[in-house]
């Protein structure tokens, strides 16, 4: 019997390596136990939940415990962002969801204590961002097209830049603060070209240290502890291919950065740098010019090693949620890192007296 297991498995071995089957990576699916498309945010120990209702109503659930933390009109969508420093989080209210389509609607963007339910409107604008540990907030106004900045302890400190993009409408900046005094940003030239710059706040002036040297090509900026990271990515069908590289800080010569990766194809990029240390996931393009394929990739910033994290061809957006790393396909959230179960976590419902006024929600809580 022995004989004929290691024969079978003999053969076994020579049919894989003869067609060249390989392993295939599964992501498995996001299970909650209620559903999916109403959760805004699960932290990472599951022990508590945003949610929203189509009555317009985002809720806070934890242990014996539901509240209702903003109500508007029915169809209002909430957004929630949060940071791996785990103080501050983002609220996002679009009033408008399902009756005005625009890539440039401004939403109310609110700010609430980590895992507390009590938010404090800030303003409106879009694409906001913790930055600094959530010591400051950044949210951009389309319209007007500055950057806005506001400290989350003291509402009274507030500074903004102006951008200097002319031509595209559509365009949406990326910011990250490095310390109290610099802010690192991207913006387009007149003609539509990448750069990115350099703000100093005790001068109020920016500096240009990277331009793009073509109108096809996106830039991405993002931290890593220390580290500076940027992705310079060709877009449509150039033949510009894409590369990551990083700089420390504070940047002293930023012409001098360290290549990270370079590819001859237009990866989409998307980079999440706070994700784990050490490591980058972006979305890579694993197909060839004319037939791109996009999956998730991790590098890693030490030994510039990639290894693959999906295999659908088809992945267009990474999510990091309060350190699991998601990303969503044919209405269907996947779990690319990360290791909560949230379908089994034992959470507990709430107490059927513990927030008068808000039967039916407690009656909805308890039967999903």
């Amino acid at each position: 019997m022995a004989l004929k297991n290691s024969a079978l498995t003999l053969l076994l071995v020579n049919l894989i390596s003869i067609f060249g089957v390989e392993a295939r990576i599964v992501l498995p699916e996001l299970l909650t136990k209620q559903a999916v498309n109403n959760i805004r945010f699960l932290s990472n120990d599951g022990k508590f939940t945003y949610y929203q209702k189509r009555s317009g109503s985002l809720l806070f659930s934890t242990n014996y415990k539901v509240q209702e933390m903003l109500k508007s009109d029915i169809g209002t969508n909430y957004t929630i962002f949060a940071s791996p420093a785990r103080k501050k989080m983002i609220i996002l209210q679009n009033v408008h969801f399902h009756n005005f389509y625009s890539l440039r609607a401004k939403e109310n963007i609110f700010l609430v204590n980590y895992g507390e339910s009590v938010p404090r409107e800030v303003g409106t604008g879009t694409s906001p961002n913790l930055l600094l540990n959530d010591t400051w907030l950044s949210y951009y106004d389309p319209y007007t097209k500055v950057l806005n900045f506001e400290n989350t302890s003291n509402a009274a400190l507030k500074f903004s830049i102006k951008l200097n993009n002319r031509l595209n409408p559509y365009f949406i900046p990326q910011v990250l603060m490095s310390d109290e005094n610099t802010v690192y940003y991207t913006d387009l030239s007149e003609v539509g070209i990448y750069g990115v710059l350099e703000f100093k706040r005790n001068t109020s002036k920016s500096e240009i240290i990277f331009k793009a040297p073509s109108a096809m090509i996106k830039a991405e900026i993002c931290l890593n502890q220390d580290q500076l990271i940027m992705g310079v990515f060709g877009i449509h069908f150039s033949k510009i291919g894409s590369s990551i590289s990083k700089s420390p800080l504070p940047i002293k010569d930023f012409s001098k950065r360290e290549n990270l990766y370079t590819s001859e194809l237009n990866d989409l990029g998307h980079l999440v740098c706070d994700f784990d240390k050490d490591n980058i996931a972006f979305i890579k393009n694993t197909g060839n010019i004319n037939s791109p394929r996009y999956d998730i990739a991790n590098l890693n910033t030490s030994d510039k090693k990639i290894t693959a994290l999906s295999e659908k061809k088809t992945v267009t957006n990474i999510i990091n949620m309060d350190g699991t790393l998601l990303t969503q396909e044919k209405g269907k959230y996947y779990i690319v890192k990360g290791e909560v179960d949230f379908k089994n976590i034992d959470t507990l419902k709430a107490k059927p007296d513990a927030v008068p006024g808000i039967n039916a929600e407690k009656k909805d809580l308890e039967d999903e």
